[in-house]
C-alpha cells in the first residue's frame, strides 16, 4: 500500500481552506458595499450642472463600520469614458 503525497495545489487548497475557516472562527467581519458611479445633476456650489454621483448621491455615501470591519466594496463605472479614482485619505488600506 502506497502512501499518497501531497502535491504542491493540495497544499493550496488546504490553506485557503484553513485561513477561511479561521477567518470565520475569529469573528471577523466583513462590509460589502455596491457602487454605481454614474453622471447625474447636482448644486454642490447652489448652480445646478452634472456632477459624479455615486448610487444617485452627490456627495458619495457615508460609510459606517466598527472598528475591525473590513470595507469591501464593488464599484461598477457607468460613466462613458472616464475612469473612477475614489481618494481614501487617512484610511488604512489593504488591497484584495
Amino acid at each position: 500500500m502506497g502512501c499518497k503525497c501531497w502535491g504542491s495545489m493540495d497544499v493550496v487548497l488546504w490553506c485557503i481552506i484553513v485561513l477561511s475557516l479561521s477567518h470565520v472562527s475569529m469573528g471577523l467581519e466583513h462590509k460589502p458595499l455596491k457602487w454605481e458611479v454614474e453622471y447625474m445633476r447636482g448644486a454642490p456650489d447652489c448652480l445646478e450642472h452634472v456632477v459624479m454621483g455615486i448610487n444617485g448621491q452627490f456627495p458619495g455615501p457615508t460609510i459606517r463600520a466598527k472598528a475591525g470591519v473590513t470595507i469591501v466594496v464593488d464599484l461598477v463605472n457607468k460613466l462613458h469614458n472616464e475612469g473612477v479614482v475614489i481618494p481614501w485619505h487617512g484610511i488604512g488600506q489593504a488591497f484584495l
